[in-house]
């Protein structure tokens, strides 16, 4: 996911680049919103999911730290450090999303201007 919202990135920047110097063309830029508008709405859906997928590791984790304190041994023990790496790379990856989501956003701005509507 992290690579193909990266390609999308860039392909997107490259367009408005091009759309920007040849700006009497409305229909081409309304073709380009109209894709780049599903794009985001797909990867706000991926983002959601995340979120809740982060969520439900987060309070995993909690109930095993409960879980650790009420029964100490090795094997909640390592439960606890298991589910903690897993949630650390959800967390990472949630950001990765949650921040280029927001770049979405700007880059949405920038296709409204060049309409000449504002966002």
């Amino acid at each position: 996911m992290e690579e193909a919202l990266k390609n999308y990135l860039k392909t997107v920047e490259t367009a408005l680049a091009a759309l920007a110097d040849m700006s009497s063309d409305q229909d081409r830029v309304r073709l380009w919103l109209a894709w780049h508008l599903s794009q985001v709405q797909a990867f706000q859906h991926e983002r959601f999911i995340h979120l809740i997928v982060t969520l439900f590791f987060a309070f995993l984790l909690l109930a095993a730290f409960i879980g650790t304190t009420v029964y100490p041994g090795w094997q909640f023990l390592a439960l606890d450090v298991l589910l903690l790496i897993l949630l650390l790379f959800y967390i990472k990856h949630y950001f990765f999303l949650e921040n280029n989501v927001q770049r979405l956003y700007l880059l949405t701005e920038r296709f409204y201007r060049l309409l000449g509507m504002k966002p």
